[in-house]
């Protein structure tokens, strides 16, 4: 077989699998749009969201990615707490503990990674990326352990001080779950994160804005200077 014939062949094949995958649907519009998908040979779902939040991005990323203040504003949330930090691959473990109505406690361990870091200064890409450790730690009696909860945020800035948020996760509830619930977190559930991710950036902003008027403030003027 030729060279041409091999790689017009794989793009056949690729062309193939791309088009089985199931295509997205939308299932909320509006500010913030969620689209979700089946995943293929399973019972899970995989989410897609997306929308501005009114706050800057450099404040987004800092409410993201202070784990010990997430249960103070994600829906749900009960504790929140980093249990591992890896130097090696600047990934870290995170152990989170949510309650919901009818359906109860489940409980995960993600590790995390932050491929892009906003820069000091505010600019550049807020990026961060999680796959579930379902083993790292013994469960839990009456918690039901997530065994699949893998995701990513995707964040960049707009005008006006404001950010562009992408966040896509696949979760698999683990156990019962009644079908109002299920719709609750894929449409409901994702829309109202975005709303308490926004609030929290705000206050972000207003600590960081008064943090930096109290810095200015101490700052002993250079001699000569009235």
């Amino acid at each position: 077989m030729s060279h041409v014939a091999a790689l017009s062949l794989s793009t056949l094949l690729w062309a193939g699998i791309c088009l089985a995958e199931p295509a997205w649907e939308t299932v909320v519009t509006g500010p913030v749009m969620v689209k979700n998908r089946a995943v293929p040979g399973s019972p899970i779902k995989e989410v897609w969201a997306e929308g501005e939040v009114n706050a800057p991005l450099i404040d987004v990323q800092d409410a993201l990615m202070n784990v010990s203040r997430l249960k103070s504003f994600m829906p749900y949330m009960k504790d929140a707490r980093v249990i591992l930090e890896q130097p090696e691959d600047k990934s870290i473990f995170i152990y989170t503990l949510i309650e919901l109505p009818v359906v109860g406690k489940r409980d995960y361990v993600t590790q995390l990674w932050q491929p892009q870091v906003v820069k000091a200064d505010g600019t550049g890409t807020f990026e961060a990326k999680w796959v579930a450790r379902p083993k790292h730690l013994p469960e839990r009696a009456g918690v039901t352990r997530l065994q699949v909860n893998d995701g990513m945020w995707l964040a960049t800035s707009r005008e006006g001080g404001k950010t562009w948020l992408v966040h896509k996760f696949a979760v698999d509830p683990g156990g019962w779950i009644p079908a109002f619930a299920a719709n609750m977190g894929n449409e409901k559930g994702v829309t109202d994160t975005y709303k308490n991710v926004e609030r929290e950036a705000q206050k972000r902003t207003k600590e960081r804005l008064a943090a930096q008027a109290v810095g200015a403030q101490a700052t002993p003027l250079a001699p000569g200077v009235p």
